[in-house]
């Protein structure tokens, strides 16, 4: 199927300053490690884009652990995929409803 993957602008800056985040924190080889992480979780949802559970709450948006601090939050529109946003898991769930 290859769905075409669209980021967000909120997910690029998300996503930005979460390998910044890692690389200053962790080096430069977990940052590494996280981008392919990433990589291949955005490989498997272009060919398989309901691989990843969809939200009781927002059932029309899914959500995919890349590590179990991270998750990517996206949207499956029928003819493209949307990333929307880079979530850390330790954020209270309730504030997502905001950022939705």
């Amino acid at each position: 199927m290859n769905l075409p993957i669209k980021w967000s602008p909120a997910s690029k800056d998300e996503y930005a300053d979460l390998l910044n985040y890692v690389e200053t924190q962790f080096g430069l080889d977990v940052a590494l490690k996280l981008l392919d992480k990433t990589e291949m979780v955005l490989e498997g949802i272009s060919e398989q884009p309901e691989m990843y559970p969809a939200s009781e709450k927002f059932p029309s948006i899914r959500k995919a652990v890349i590590t179990k601090q991270t998750s990517l939050l996206y949207r499956i529109t029928g003819v493209e995929i949307q990333l929307l946003h880079f979530w850390d898991n330790r954020r209270n769930p309730e504030s997502l409803e905001f950022l939705m």
